[in-house]
């Protein structure tokens, strides 16, 4: 049976939600539920997918918000990398500095951290790869369905471009970022995959590693 791709915007950013499940086992994972909680439960339900582990690419607000509320609805893990732990507790910091309302509980801390090369399963035959791409974030994680030829790379990667790395103005961000360190991961870590792996970045629209390969100009 084919797998459950759904991807949709979420607030307060328009990050991408990605919904993937396994069509037979019924089992799911959610990546980076930035807002609109009921909408995703309700993405779940429509497919009677039952969201097992909740994967955070980068601590920034718009991918995390939505998090502990989903985790309190589903009873799934939250997991993330370490190295962005300090970005996830400053939740409240961004938002300030964003002009975003910040979350009305604490955010849960997360149920376990991920690192370069960990195996992840989240069905019974199915895995993710989680592959640790320093650059925009200290801790940002690009996760590779590999059996899906799919990546989430959060805001590492997007169609033709790659993720911002300069924070003028933005107190709580300042000195997270290298520019330098992004292109680095993206051509050591994402360019070495497959030309038509599909590419889902944290904002806009669908990608491929082949399409950015050959075509996006920061990675010449």
């Amino acid at each position: 049976m084919a797998p459950v791709i759904e991807v949709f915007p979420v607030p307060p950013l328009n990050c991408n939600c990605s919904v993937i499940g396994d069509s037979e086992s019924k089992e799911a994972v959610v990546v980076d539920p930035g807002g609109n909680v009921d909408f995703i439960v309700e993405k779940l339900e429509s497919y009677e997918l039952t969201c097992k582990r909740i994967l955070i690419t980068h601590g920034h607000l718009d991918h995390i918000i939505g998090a502990t509320e989903l985790k309190k609805r589903t009873g799934a893990e939250i997991l993330m990398n370490q190295n962005d732990l300090g970005l996830y507790e400053k939740v409240n910091e961004q938002c300030r500095d964003f002009r975003v309302p910040p979350p009305l509980t604490a955010l849960a801390p997360p149920d376990a951290f991920l690192a370069d090369g960990d195996v992840v399963q989240w069905a019974p035959d199915l895995t993710v790869r989680c592959l640790h791409c320093p650059g925009h974030t200290p801790g940002s994680m690009t996760y590779y369905f590999e059996q899906h030829k799919l990546i989430c790379p959060g805001d590492t990667l997007f169609a033709g471009s790659v993720g911002r790395t300069n924070w003028t103005g933005i107190p709580s961000l300042q000195g997270t970022s290298d520019s330098q360190q992004i292109v680095a991961s993206i051509k050591s870590k994402l360019l070495t995959l497959a030309d038509d792996t599909r590419v889902i970045s944290g904002h806009g629209e669908a990608t491929s590693i082949g399409q950015e390969r050959a075509t996006n100009r920061f990675l010449r």
